[in-house]
């Protein structure tokens, strides 16, 4: 009988580690309400249960669950309870401990995965009879050596990370439900409709209104520069050194004493730049640059602990960015010559010596994210494909030479005045030629000489404004929030989720929602401090202080209780002010168009992942329309019932356009794609929660019958079937062209068609190619400068 128990977090995981500590002879048993994995190796027997997370989740009792304003106080001073989320992990824990001399702990080593550990532990010493010893596994890569290192090599369990996340755990939940009960009531959203607040949402939604405030309030001020084009090889722009200059006549001034003068070099310098290359990924730097490639951070994080679980990349939650010396950089580098990046990997391979880069932050607990095995080829669905090529690349690039580009500055006079010019030329790429996703643009620059005389031309004056600050992208609201110190690597990019599914905030780049503003000014009317960042950091650094043994879980969920009750006090003292400005915005939208019965205006008001559209005239028309997307008025009517049609934008697709009536023909026929192959439901056109389309039958979740559709172009029904699989055929447009394609990627009929396009491109004969020699015409100098005058004349 075995006398080992092994906890692991998830089931994928567990199966891998089980695999590799048996030698693949690990056998799965599931009998009487129990699910685990056993083995036998010469070491011994071992049970291994995969938890799926929590065994159990905390909560308020029972007696606190109606949801009233007087009972806010008396919910902040309760104690949570624990209930058990997880029935068949328990039962399993409960039932194989008997006997156990042994627990290993084998979860995700970071703060989440300790307080799972700890949680299943608690469940083992409920039987008095366990006097066994405690292990700790630590591995940060889901492979064979990884998982054999580790549990040959164990270390303790670090309790004051167990209860730096238990802290967390109680504190976002009285915050979360405190706020969103006060904020709910007040402005009766109850419901499904309810005002969801937490903690860390408040502020990081408060950088946001507060951009957005910024952008408003602006008042562009004009500007005017000085330019000149000079000519030597080719043209390269000289800027008066002043740079801006704000006064119009001034500008104009020093334009009529330049114009139609040549230029004297009074400096030139040139020199060689490195162009350094980037440190390894931690996860926020990962997140921002997913982000950048067109897959949002939440999407990025769900990929990359898939990647991780299948044992493809390292542990994704890491705040590393130095390779230990303990990974063997050159064998997986090697690993990913047999990898699409084969050009790549032999490029770094080439290298008399690799140095890896290293960023600021040096941690014990992970590696920075990184390649860990190669998956086969067509293995990785698309974004997944998109994500992993992301960390090879990058994890290549860091391994890889440097790259430098020549750089070029001059002042040139013309009749006193000096016109600064640069210039810079990418000589060696290095990195760059890997990590494919940055680029470096060459601006033109001659070399010159002190003294040498110039020509110049196009002497002119152009005017410009300064800009407001732009919106938070992902990437660079997720760095903001890493600066405030909102959040850790493992939350934030949850925490912009939910800002998101909540209908506080839209878009990318990022702007509030009249909801999320709202929030923000009703908060900030009473002064309030948790709208700012401070607050919500002071508590992120105590739970620091908890992991570090420098303060106890205890005092710091006691000291946020207190702050909570000063919040509270000072909301409640303020509660009408604060309602009505809330209310006044559910009532108030974007609008989209006209009302086709009596002209009234009518809105789109954002609720959650819903539209409310509505007339601004009571008891006329209220369509509640499920959309994914940003929406945008279209000036267009529906031709079906002549009600205003919005236009859906969503990332990474082609525009939609939708009546805002949801039960309208132009919406319905057109997502009605024909009938399910399986149980004769429809097959409709319908979002995911990425935003990505697809079919799905409408007999839904009777039948669960989907297809992936191609994210651009329109999809357009054919009345035709599959002769193979029994899909609809869809027709997909793109521009003036199109095409009819079964939507089941792996049906016969695509595998069948992309032979046939292989063997055409086979035999097709190549022409010649074949280019125009173009002769560039140029001006006298005279008429450039008669064009010159003329221009400063109309100036």
């Amino acid at each position: 009988m075995p006398d080992t128990l092994i906890i692991s977090e998830k089931a994928d995981a567990g199966r891998r580690i089980a695999y590799f500590l048996s030698d693949g002879k690990s056998k799965q048993k599931r009998s009487k309400g129990l699910s685990y994995i056993e083995y036998e190796n010469e070491v011994g027997g071992f049970y291994l249960v995969p938890l799926s997370g929590h065994i159990v989740e905390i909560d308020f009792p029972k007696t606190l669950k109606d949801w009233k304003l007087e009972n806010l106080k008396e919910l902040i001073s309760s104690n949570v309870i624990h209930n058990v989320k997880n029935k068949t992990a328990y039962e399993s824990l409960k039932t194989l401990s008997a006997g156990i001399k042994r627990v290993i702990i084998a979860t995700d080593y970071d703060r989440e995965g300790e307080l799972i550990g700890t949680e299943a532990l608690d469940i083992v010493k409920k039987d008095k009879s366990f006097h066994g010893e405690i292990k700790r596994a630590k591995f940060s890569a889901l492979t064979g050596k990884e998982i054999k290192d580790a549990f040959a090599n164990f270390i303790d369990v670090d309790y004051n990370l167990s209860d730096s996340a238990a802290a967390r755990e109680e504190i976002d939940l009285y915050w979360g439900a405190a706020l969103t009960r006060f904020f709910s009531l007040i402005t009766n959203r109850l419901g499904k409709n309810f005002l969801s607040i937490g903690r860390v949402q408040t502020p990081t939604l408060g950088l946001i209104v507060k951009r957005e405030r910024e952008i408003e309030n602006f008042v562009p001020e004009k500007f005017w520069e000085v330019k000149v084009d000079f000519l030597k090889d080719d043209v390269f722009t000289g800027i008066y050194e002043e740079g801006r200059i704000n006064d119009e006549k001034r500008a104009r001034e020093i334009l009529e004493n330049i114009i139609g003068k040549d230029g004297i070099v009074n400096e030139f310098e040139k020199g060689m730049e490195r162009i350094y290359k980037p440190a390894p990924f931690n996860t926020t730097e990962f997140m921002r640059e997913a982000s950048r490639i067109g897959v949002m951070p939440s999407r990025a994080m769900k990929i990359a602990e898939s990647l991780y679980v299948k044992g493809f990349i390292s542990y994704p939650r890491t705040d590393n960015t130095v390779y230990q010396r303990s990974i063997n950089l050159k064998s997986v580098v090697e690993k990913l010559k047999n990898s699409e990046l084969k050009k790549e990997a032999e490029m770094v391979l080439s290298q008399e010596k690799i140095i890896p880069s290293r960023g600021r932050m040096e941690a014990t607990d992970h590696p920075p994210i990184y390649p860990t095995e190669v998956p086969k080829s067509g293995s990785l669905r698309a974004d997944e494909a998109k994500v992993y090529e992301l960390i090879a690349r990058r994890f290549l690039a860091t391994l890889y030479r440097e790259g430098t580009r020549e750089v070029k500055s001059a002042k040139i006079e013309i009749d006193h005045y000096n016109f600064k010019t640069n210039g810079t030329r990418v000589v060696d790429p290095g990195w760059l030629s890997i990590y494919t996703y940055r680029k470096f643009k060459d601006i033109f620059h001659p070399d010159l000489e002190k003294g040498e005389k110039v020509k110049a031309e196009n002497w002119r004056i152009e005017e410009g404004e300064t800009k407001p600050p732009s919106r938070f992208d992902m990437a660079s609201l997720i760095k903001e929030m890493e600066n405030l110190n909102l959040g850790t690597k493992s939350t934030r990019h949850d925490i912009i989720d939910k800002l998101q599914s909540r209908g506080f905030i839209e878009g990318n780049p990022v702007r509030p929602t009249a909801l999320g503003s709202s929030l923000i000014d009703g908060v900030t009317t009473v002064d309030s401090k948790i709208a700012e960042p401070d607050m919500t950091a002071e508590l992120e650094s105590f739970m620091n202080n908890i992991a570090a043994g420098e303060r106890t879980k205890d005092s710091v969920v006691s000291t946020s209780r207190n702050m909570l009750s000063s919040v509270l006090e000072e909301l409640g003292n303020n509660k009408d002010s604060i309602a009505n400005i809330i209310r006044g915005a559910l009532e108030t939208g974007t609008v989209v168009g006209k009302c086709n019965i009596d002209g009234t205006n009518i809105q789109a008001i954002k609720i959650r992942d819903t539209i409310r559209f509505r007339c601004e005239r009571d008891n006329c028309i209220d369509y509640y329309h499920k959309i994914r997307g940003l929406i945008k008025p279209s000036e267009e009517n529906c031709v079906v019932c002549g009600k205003p049609v919005v236009t859906v934008i969503r990332r990474g697709q082609s525009p939609e356009k939708l009546c805002i009536d949801p039960l309208c023909k132009f919406n319905t026929e057109k997502k009605d794609i024909g009938l399910c192959p399986l149980d004769g439901g429809h097959m409709i056109i319908r979002q995911s929660k990425y935003g990505k389309r697809f079919l799905g039958c409408s007999n839904f979740p009777k039948c669960r019958q989907t297809y992936a559709l191609p994210q651009k172009g329109e999809i357009k029904m054919t009345g035709k079937i599959c002769e193979y699989c029994h899909a609809p055929i869809i027709s997909v447009s793109f521009g003036s062209g199109s095409r009819e394609m079964c939507p089941n990627i792996s049906c016969e009929s695509n595998k069948k068609s992309k032979s046939d396009m292989e063997k055409v491109k086979s035999t097709a004969v190549k022409k010649p190619l074949t280019r125009k020699k173009t002769v560039k015409k140029s001006g006298s100098s005279a008429s450039k400068e008669k064009k010159a005058r003329k221009s400063v004349k109309n100036a």
